[in-house]
């Protein structure tokens, strides 16, 4: 049977240590997966790669891990960050778990003068990312940034090195492959901006299009949800930077 993956937000993992796991991890191992003493697991914490781990001790509440082999070292996935207006609940776990898949560094919520949802709820937005990568096989975690307002973001990226890449519904954009092949492959962080359920505004836009390091695509004739543009948009930079 294929080994349980399992991430944890512990600062230092190495080899021959031990760890404690409780809480919800806890329950999971031994109520649901009915793990005992001396079986394995795989676990992570996003920082010092993956590691075979040992059931030694199982109490009440908790249980204790004893790392016997690191499995492999931290992989990192290219510089991607995924900028989005938030979406409503169940489209905006999608949105974790199918961007985590897909090799999304960071996220980055933002609020547009059509947003909807004016907020998320961090704590479930981490969950699914959490859940994604202990089932995608990613011993990384993505950063999962404060919302900004599409303004101040805009103004931090102004000055900066990074590539923004608008998806634009408006018409104006060019074909995807024909941007992504002029920009070329970088090193730099690149941006997906993708806007609300309501796209974004003419003056939005006008103030996007004044970014020297920002450029249009089309994702297709036909307006999409904002969650399925996401993963249209990322299937489409994953491919070209080569991470397929």
């Amino acid at each position: 049977m294929k080994k349980i993956r399992l991430f944890i937000e512990e600062k230092n993992l190495a080899l021959n240590s031990k760890v404690k796991i409780s809480d919800g991890d806890f329950e999971y191992l031994t109520r649901v997966m009915r793990h005992k003493v001396g079986d394995e697991i795989l676990l992570f914490n996003g920082v010092d790669g993956e590691f075979v781990a040992v059931i030694a001790q199982v109490e009440k509440r908790f249980l204790m891990l004893d790392l016997t082999q690191k499995v492999s070292e931290l992989t990192k996935v290219p510089n991607i960050t995924l900028a989005f207006a938030p979406v409503k609940n169940v489209r905006i776990d999608f949105v974790a778990a199918k961007a985590t898949e897909l090799g999304v560094a960071s996220f980055q919520p933002i609020l547009t003068q059509h947003t909807i949802v004016d907020k998320i709820n961090s704590e479930r937005f981490k969950a699914n990312v959490k859940e994604a990568c202990e089932q995608c096989e990613r011993n990384d975690f993505p950063q999962v940034l404060e919302v900004k307002k599409l303004d101040k973001f805009l103004s931090d990226v102004k000055t900066s090195e990074k590539i923004l890449i608008l998806c634009d519904e408006s018409g104006e954009a060019t074909k995807a492959s024909d941007v992504l092949q002029k920009i070329g492959k970088s090193e730099k962080e690149i941006v997906i901006l993708i806007g609300p359920e309501g796209g974004f505004s003419k003056e939005e836009f006008a103030k996007m299009r004044e970014l020297k390091n920002l450029f249009a695509i089309s994702l297709g004739p036909r307006i999409l949800r904002a969650d399925t543009a996401m993963i249209s948009a990322l299937t489409l930079v994953q491919e070209f930077l080569g991470d397929f």
